[in-house]
């Protein structure tokens, strides 16, 4: 070969090393340049003056973490019961995240938190689809209300006319007030459309056909907390008997405004059993939780402290005092108000909705396919099934026979036969559907649970960070295993170490205290009182207070007292005491010995120390051994390319 052919080879040799971009090898594993500079760039070093030193130092450390993870790979350490939990828990925190990113949750809680400040007094007409009931009928009243409205007719009394719901009618369509959350979300979304004064065409829902309207628009008023009375009033009650409960109640209400202590007024007299026994504190009372008369009695309570006369509801006579006023949150950034309104979407429907809506981008992203079967037969494996009978005499569906398929699952007559029986069993919304309908259904809720659960198919994001949380939790695993636990079991090495190196684990000056921890600043003073009488004594000055107080005993260097204040070094010095940072208690010192003097550690003094250097030793053995098993080179001309 010529000079030049061997110089045109060389070129294209290195042209091919430096595309491969493969900065390290270790063993037979490959390490790529862009995933080294992505880990080194998650943790830069704030002190860096010379970049390029820093990178070969972190190449380094960098090399030693894949030769430790290999080790618990090679440990299959990845396959006990508490790694694989924590990975899969972890892996569906970080799915449902995502997922509720693509579900567009931060719209969701913005406009949830914009509805927060607003109540709305809603009516509505209402004709039920009920068992037997045509929808077209159904349809027909519901349109001929509109037209009544339309003409200029009382919502109300449309509502009492039109309205086939009984509770509908009597109430004359009044829903009372409600804010976000208050109804499912469909329902919402209608109503928050409309100004005050203004109703909504007909709308179909899964209950039947609905009118609503804006009967006041106001200012969210918020929560409140309010204990009462409760006088109940039997079902049917003769009037003599109704005039006895109305009649106590308003002497209680009496003694009430004499002065008489609510918290005894309930103890005395309520019989609200769910109340009684937290003096008749209710749970917090937000817009539309409760009847609407009890509410508007509630929220015109004005002042905090204010009983209100006498009033009835179904439940009874009602006497009941305000707490106190929680008014709505108006700042969407405090991180508090920002995070109720999301656990609250996260829990309610809206969230469930917003995510069926992306389920046919999902089903393309899945593969799905739907299988060929007979469905004639399928409606009658369908109904043995429901109905428990045997589902293996059939020809042209069996168990086995796929009815939908994705990239990496396929779903079988077996699936949906367990399936359809439990809805059908069930109180689900679902239970009501056809077959057909049904099975349509089902799909869509298989594919969810597979998008889910094979996201790391389809997103780059949680693939990365599923790598890392595992590479990390093996790391620990792995230096757990021939570090850590290996060191602190070694008590023949330990010791062996220490004897080896026991210069250098010494004593600086210091003392010797015992350090006293009490309940309350007057028993610290009081201990000290005592320990002053005679330290000796001090272990029996201690026990006459039971928990109260907790002593030890214990040699500090100088600066390392467990206290802030600075510390005189002399015998008998008593610290002033302190309170804890983190509880109520107060502690102390009191100096017991001084040590002008550096002096060697014992074993036991030094264990801590020792077993962490012991752990160094330790671990630069184990690398030096896995670097034998795998050989590392260093790419040199794509090292010379990282900046």
């Amino acid at each position: 070969m010529t000079k030049k052919l061997l110089l045109l080879a060389g070129i294209v040799s290195v042209a091919q090393l430096l595309y491969s971009q493969t900065l390290f090898t270790f063993g037979t594993k490959q390490v790529a340049k862009a995933e080294f500079l992505k880990a080194y760039n998650k943790n830069p070093n704030p002190n860096e003056t010379d970049r390029k030193k820093a990178l070969k130092e972190y190449l380094d450390l960098y090399i030693n973490y894949k030769l430790k993870v290999q080790a618990a790979y090679d440990e299959k350490l990845q396959q006990q019961p508490a790694f694989k939990y924590e990975s899969t828990n972890f892996k569906k925190q970080v799915a449902d995240n995502i997922i509720n990113e693509e579900a567009n949750i931060n719209e969701l809680v913005k406009e949830a938190f914009s509805r927060s400040l607003r109540d709305i007094r809603v009516s509505q007409v209402f004709v039920e689809i009920k068992d037997g009931v045509d929808n077209m009928e159904a349809n027909k009243q519901i349109q001929k209300a509109y037209e009544a409205l339309q003409a200029g007719k009382d919502f109300a009394e449309t509502a009492a006319v039109f309205s086939n719901d009984e509770g509908t009618k009597q109430s004359k369509g009044d829903l009372g007030f409600i804010t976000v959350f208050t109804l499912p979300y469909e329902f919402e979304n209608e109503i928050f459309k409309l100004k005050q004064g203004q109703y909504s065409t007909p709308y179909r829902s899964s209950l039947g056909y609905h009118i609503f309207k804006n009967v006041v628009d106001r200012e969210a008023v918020g929560k409140r907390k309010v204990a009462q009375v409760l006088i109940t009033v039997p079902p049917g009650a003769t009037d003599e008997n109704r005039k006895k409960f109305a009649a106590l109640a308003d002497s209680i209400y009496q003694k009430a405004k004499l002065g008489y202590a609510f918290e005894k007024l309930v103890s005395e007299y309520s019989t609200d059993r769910a109340s009684i026994s937290n003096f008749g504190v209710l749970p917090e009372i937000t817009v539309g939780s409760f009847t609407t008369d009890f509410e508007e009695k509630i929220f015109a309570l004005q002042n905090i402290g204010e009983i209100s006369k006498p009033f009835a509801t179904q439940y009874g006579w009602h006497i009941v005092k305000l707490l106190e006023k929680i008014p709505v949150s108006k700042d969407f950034n405090d991180p508090v108000t920002s995070a109720l309104i999301k656990q609250q979407v996260e829990r309610a429907d809206r969230l469930q909705i917003a995510k069926k809506g992306l389920v046919k981008k999902w089903m393309s992203l899945c593969k799905f396919k739907a299988g060929i079967f007979d469905e004639k037969e399928f409606l009658i494996f369908t109904d043995s099934a429901i109905k428990g009978g045997n589902v293996n005499g059939f020809k042209k569906v069996t168990p086995t026979t796929v009815l939908f398929s994705f990239a990496k699952q396929k779903v079988t007559a077996s699936d949906w036969s367990k399936f359809v029986k439990a809805i059908k069993q069930s109180s689900s919304s679902l239970a009501n559907k056809a077959t057909m309908p049904l099975l349509r259904e089902y799909e869509q809720i298989v594919c969810s649970e597979y998008y889910h659960e094979h996201l790391e198919d389809f997103n780059e994001n949680l693939r990365q960070q599923s790598k890392e949380f595992d590479e990390a939790n093996l790391l620990f695993s792995a230096m757990d295993k021939y570090v850590w636990s290996k060191a602190g079991e070694d008590s023949v090495g330990l010791k062996n170490y220490y004897n080896n190196n026991s210069g250098k684990y010494v004593w600086a000056a210091g003392a010797s205290a015992l350090v006293i921890t009490t309940t309350t600043k007057e028993t610290a003073d009081e201990v000290i009182t005592e320990l002053k009488k005679d330290i000796t004594l001090w272990r029996d000055v201690v026990s006459n207070y039971g928990t109260s107080v907790v002593a030890d005993s214990s040699r500090y260097e100088i600066n390392q007292f467990p206290v802030k204040q600075k510390v005189e070094n002399r015998v008998g010095y008593i610290t002033t005491p302190e309170k804890n940072a983190g509880d109520e208690a107060y502690t102390f010192l009191y100096i017991t010995a001084v040590h002008d003097k550096p002096s060697k550690r014992n074993f036991d003094d030094a264990r801590g120390m020792v077993i962490n250097d012991y752990q160094q030793v330790l671990e630069q053995k184990w690398i030096a051994e896995l670097k034998k098993k795998y050989p590392i080179k260093i790419k040199e001309a794509v090292w010379n390319t990282v900046k």
